[in-house]
């Protein structure tokens, strides 16, 4: 009886010591950019690091803090991070002077940001209201071009709201002080917190929509590099789905994703970051192709981004939109 049990240990044995490889093969190491610092636009990567996702796909995601998309977009192209919540801004700039990142799927649908101003101040009914404005811009923000150019693109002068130079880090509180008029606010990152910020001093924000006024364009969303596209599609393909999964996770419990935003950063406020998460749920869903499913992007759409930026950045040799992004990633 004893020898008729041998076979059997010995297939057990080669069985936990194949299990036992497997599970201590090494994960793929990756850095992510989040662009700036934690919030609910990024919450995606975040949960599905609490949840495990990456860990499923063989992935450790080390999630990090950035300073801005452009930034984000040209460290990723130096190969400091291999994804990163970039923008198609960056992107066709990077291409531009001979980088080679890409977009790999969109999670801002559409241009989340829009024109905050104190109601209590003003209550302008259109954009020819908003003349002799002064609005702040921190270094390299895309405030600075795109403004003016979409300004022109409705009729205005380039100068009807004067862009003044200032530290990211104080224009918000310019804003309610009224030391500027105006604020560009974006939807599942700074809004939430300067509604709080004004309801604390006793003021109410409102806002003007850019997209309301004919910026049809994608916002940020995932981007790495050619060349990881290349040699590890593999990997790009596994973070891709292991990413998505998050942000379908965070549609389906928005209350129960804040609290994992918040309990991998205390510091952040769980009622605010609920409201970044509600706004990019919205965000991320783009009516006409949702049946392609979370991510896609439109040669359409993307075209029209392209062209945007190429126009208002002055891009000497203009950069096509089917070099800027890719589809093959996602799931049909």
């Amino acid at each position: 009886m004893l020898t008729s049990f041998r076979p059997w240990i010995g297939f057990a044995a080669g069985a936990a010591l194949f299990a036992l490889a497997a599970a201590g093969e090494a994960a793929d190491k990756i850095k992510f950019n989040m662009s700036w610092l934690p919030q609910g636009s990024v919450g995606g990567i975040l949960v599905g690091i609490d949840k495990g996702y990456y860990k499923e796909a063989g992935i450790e995601v080390q999630a990090v803090r950035g300073f801005g998309g452009l930034r984000t977009v040209n460290e990723i192209d130096q190969g400091q991070f291999e994804f990163g919540y970039g923008n198609p801004v960056g992107v066709v700039l990077n291409r531009a002077k001979g980088g080679n990142t890409r977009m790999i799927g969109t999670i801002n649908s559409r241009w989340p940001a829009g024109l905050c101003y104190v109601k209590e101040r003003y209550n302008p009914k259109t954009l020819a209201d908003l003349k002799g404005f002064t609005i702040g811009g921190g270094p390299g923000s895309p405030v600075h071009v795109v403004l003016p150019a979409w300004l022109e693109m409705n009729g205005l002068p380039r100068d009807h709201i004067k862009v003044v130079a200032m530290e990211p880090a104080v224009i918000d509180a310019a804003l309610i002080e009224g030391k500027t008029d105006l604020a560009e606010c974006w939807l599942a990152s700074s809004w939430p917190p300067l509604r709080a910020q004004a309801k604390a001093a006793g003021k109410t924000i409102d806002w003007i929509e850019y997209r309301k006024y004919g910026l049809d364009i994608y916002g940020s969303g995932l981007s790495t590099t050619d060349r990881i596209i290349s040699e590890k599609s593999d990997l790009v393909r596994r973070f891709v789905k292991a990413t998505y999964k998050g942000y379908e996770y965070m549609q389906k419990d928005p209350r129960g994703s804040a609290a994992v935003i918040v309990k991998m950063y205390p510091t952040l406020l769980k009622e605010i970051v609920l409201e970044q998460v509600q706004e990019i749920n919205e965000l991320i869903i783009d009516p006409p192709v949702r049946d392609k499913g979370l991510g896609w992007q439109t040669e359409e759409r993307m075209q029209k981004t392209a062209d945007f930026i190429n126009k208002v950045y002055k891009v000497e040799k203009p950069i096509k939109a089917a070099d800027t992004y890719t589809n093959k990633f996602l799931a049909n």
